[in-house]
């Protein structure tokens, strides 16, 4: 330890005693209504205050009780107003934070998040640039006689990791530089690079990529020095190692409740609030470990370790150079023994301010533990948090939202497992999966099962796991488990309406075929048609002259012709027998003209059927509408069951959706078949079931129904039928979406009901009502 911090922490012991005997002056500094908040202002005082005044607001809001004031202070201001009391809270940069722990023991109890993934978010580092187009500046050797600037002596990421890194390689910027400027600001750096005015400059990482993203300058106007080439999610260029990130820390007058609730406000900030997007991070998270900068520090013999030397320092020497703060102390001593009057009092009250500082040193490791342990605050995180132990799995930690969402008492989750409340798993595969965390080779694990209530109800979660090991104790397994309900049920949603798209797709392609296909077939229908009237027609005639010709033989004229003329005449008629062809040939000709019409009105039925459906409701002919879906669902049917329509023909026009409203009915009639073809088989043997389609108007609705002589649908599964993607088909023959759509489209677009009566054995009805009131045109 140096004699400027020994002889400064002397003086600071020397304040806390006058403090105790100052009521006014402890009353300033331990005001319980006002709190101060120290920012280091790295980019001047207002930019510092513009970037941290929502911040202020936001802790005013979660503080209601305190006046938050944000207080933004230059480097060379921090520790005088640490000293003063002035603040208690502080933000800095690591380096000035290691020196506020240092000589005040300040405590850290957050960690910054600036923007980034969670693994990279909470550490930065330090960037050295150049002018693009500077081809002799490659690697960080190259900097040895070039002019460079920087921010501040005092900034860790604007200069005191590339000092550090320089030194590593052998240069000594001191000497080695042409120039050395401090230029106070990072744009005032990167400026000067671009303008020219020096070689190269030093920012922290991010400065750049955020001056780009908001227009200031080009991307393609630098070139990065040294660029650390990783495979890490770190987000930025960067020539220097990560350090971690700014510190929140309590001063020392702060006790620990404050600290705690401090804290726990900071760690609520989400990057989506005004807090974070102003001051450009992400929010806060519990403190890192702050070694790698006193390493850093103590190589480049700065902040805390200024007067480290290489060689052993003789009481001579130290004399020497430290004579006038001997005098000064030893002066100031003498002074305040005698205002005292007694050496003794003097040393009791010295010790009691060991002791007071000593427990205060211990409140705050208690507070690092408690952070470590998430116990602070973990009862009032939304997310439900479990704590078990790797080697037995239990449980011996386990906050209020994971109590209220499991069901269980914290007496009764300490003698269950962790894999107890998760069904899907069993204890072997629940370890093996753990084994990847406690041998370090995955930082964390995050995936998806279902949880089991007391009650014994399932529902679905998303857990996030990690296996830490506090300092001084056992390891555990965390895991931050969030209740993902809501979000399945909207994926399901997601996925219903996809399907429900690609039906509409697929239905309103098999419309455009089906029209085509019946525009193909009605062009020949018609010319078959015409020329089978034509033969009818052709056919009249010569059956009238063969009338003639028998009548005209059999007459007594028919002497005068010649008698091998009339020979010839009736053999040729009983070789044609032209008696049989004369009654078998109208009997053909009316069949064919039969099947010709029968053609027709399939035609016509397919292409009123895959008429694209329109968005607005029309008067429709419900009736007309259930014969064209029985025509077109003919070969469905007509082998397996037997329609029968009780159609009421004097109901009015429905106003609904046309297409729609046939693929209800279209939907309820397959299932109607596919129902009787499970219970009595395909109907090749000529036993056939029956389908009963009814229509009526039963007070001020229309009501229709569909009944079938199949197996009825069973009790156990009768209220799920309507839900999506369900259904007792097997793979290919059903989707599941049949029914959820009818239902569908009757109650949500056409403001219907649609239920129905079934006994198993015997069959089913559906019925639909839909009111006139909606739609109903006379």
């Amino acid at each position: 330890m140096n004699i400027n911090t020994l002889l400064f922490r002397y003086f600071f012991m020397i304040w806390c005693v006058l403090m105790l005997f100052s009521p006014s002056l402890q009353a300033t500094v331990n005001d319980p209504s006002t709190l101060h908040i120290g920012i280091l202002a790295i980019d001047g005082k207002k930019q510092c205050f513009d970037s941290w005044r929502a911040t202020g607001e936001y802790l005013q809001t979660a503080l209601p009780q305190f006046s938050v004031s944000v207080v933004c202070l230059e480097h060379n201001e921090i520790e005088k107003a640490v000293f003063d009391g002035q603040v208690d809270f502080t933000v800095t940069n690591p380096a000035v934070y290691v020196n506020l722990e240092y000589i005040f023991g300040v405590s850290r109890i957050a960690t910054l998040k600036d923007l980034g993934d969670q693994t990279s978010a909470t550490q930065y580092g330090g960037v050295i640039f150049a002018k693009s187009g500077r081809n002799d500046m490659k690697t960080v050797v190259d900097l040895k006689g070039k002019r460079v600037a920087a921010s501040d002596k005092a900034s860790f990421g604007g200069w005191l990791v590339v000092w550090h890194l320089l030194k590593q390689v052998g240069i000594d910027p001191f000497t080695d530089f042409a120039a050395l400027e401090f230029l106070g600001q990072r744009q005032s750096v990167v400026a000067a690079v671009l303008q020219g005015k020096v070689d190269a400059g030093v920012v922290r990482t991010g400065t750049l990529e955020h001056m780009v993203s908001e227009g200031e300058i080009d991307a393609a106007a630098y070139s990065v020095i040294g660029q650390k080439q990783t495979e890490d999610t770190f987000p930025y260029a960067r020539s220097t190692e990560l350090y971690p990130h700014w510190a929140l820390a309590k001063v020392y007058h702060v006790n620990t409740d404050l600290a705690a609730r401090v804290m726990f406000a900071f760690l609520q900030i989400e990057p989506s609030s005004p807090a974070a997007r102003a001051a450009r991070i992400q929010g806060w998270t519990i403190p890192l470990d702050y070694y790698p900068v006193h390493q850093c520090l103590q190589e480049l013999k700065t902040g805390p370790y200024r007067y480290l030397q290489a060689s052993p320092v003789t009481i001579g020497q130290l004399y020497h150079q430290y004579r006038y703060w001997v005098y000064g102390g030893t002066g100031l001593l003498v002074l305040i023994l005698g205002a005292m009057l007694h050496v003794f009092l003097l040393n009791r009250r010295l010790s009691a301010i060991t002791l007071k500082l000593r427990y205060e040193h211990q409140e705050r490791e208690k507070i690092v533990a408690d952070l470590n342990d998430f116990k602070v605050t973990l009862d009032q995180v939304q997310d439900s948090v479990f704590m078990f132990d790797p080697d037995t799995l239990r449980y011996f930690y386990v906050n209020q939202g994971g109590l209220d969402q499991i069901g269980y008492s914290f007496e009764e989750i300490k003698q269950l497992t962790d894999f107890a409340i998760k069904p899907d798993f069993k204890e072997l595969q629940f370890r093996e999966m753990l084994a990847p965390l406690r041998d370090s080779s995955k930082d964390s694990l995050t995936y998806t099962t279902r949880h089991k209530r007391k009650d014994g109800s399932f529902f679905p979660v998303e857990v996030f796991l990690q296996h830490i090991t506090p300092e001084g104790k056992k390891s555990r397994f965390v895991a931050i488990v969030r209740d993902i309900t809501r979000r399945m049920e909207e994926q399901k949603e997601r996925e219903q309406l996809l399907t429900r798209l690609n039906s509409e797709q697929k239905m309103a392609s098999i419309g455009q075929l089906a029209a085509g296909i019946a525009h193909e077939i009605n062009t020949p229908a018609q010319y078959l048609g015409s020329n089978i009237d034509f033969l009818g027609e052709a056919f009249t005639g010569i059956d009238q002259l063969m009338r003639q010709y028998d009548q005209l033989l059999s007459s007594p004229d028919a002497s005068a012709l010649p008698e091998f003329l009339a020979n010839t005449i009736n053999e040729l008629k009983n070789q044609a027998d032209w008696d049989y062809f004369a009654e078998e040939i109208p009997r053909a000709i009316e069949q064919t003209k039969e099947g010709v019409a029968k053609i027709s009105s399939i035609v016509l039925a397919m292409k009123e059927f895959s008429h694209p459906g329109c968005k607005e409701k029309q008067a429709t002919d419900l009736n007309k509408l259930i014969d064209t879906t029985i025509t077109v669902t003919s070969n469905e049917w007509k082998y397996v069951a037997d329609i029968d329509r009780q159609l009421d023909r004097s109901l009015p026009l429905f106003s609904c959706l046309p297409n729609e409203m046939g693929q209800v009915i279209l939907n309820l009639l397959v299932n109607a078949v596919h129902a009787i073809q499970d219970k009595i088989g395909t109907g090749l043997d000529g036993v056939k079931g029956k389908i009963t389609i009814g229509s009526r108007r039963v007070d001020d609705s229309i009501e229709i129904t569909l009944t079938d002589t199949g197996g009825g649908i069973p009790e156990a599964i009768g209220a799920k039928v309507f839900d999506p993607f369900f259904t007792t088909k097997e793979v290919g023959r059903g989707t599941g979406q049949g029914l959820a759509i009818c239902h569908d489209i009757i109650v949500n677009k056409h403001g219907g009901t649609i239920e129905f009566v079934s006994t198993e054995g015997e069959g089913t009805t559906f019925i639909i009502r839909l009111p006139l009131g909606m739609g109903a045109s006379a």
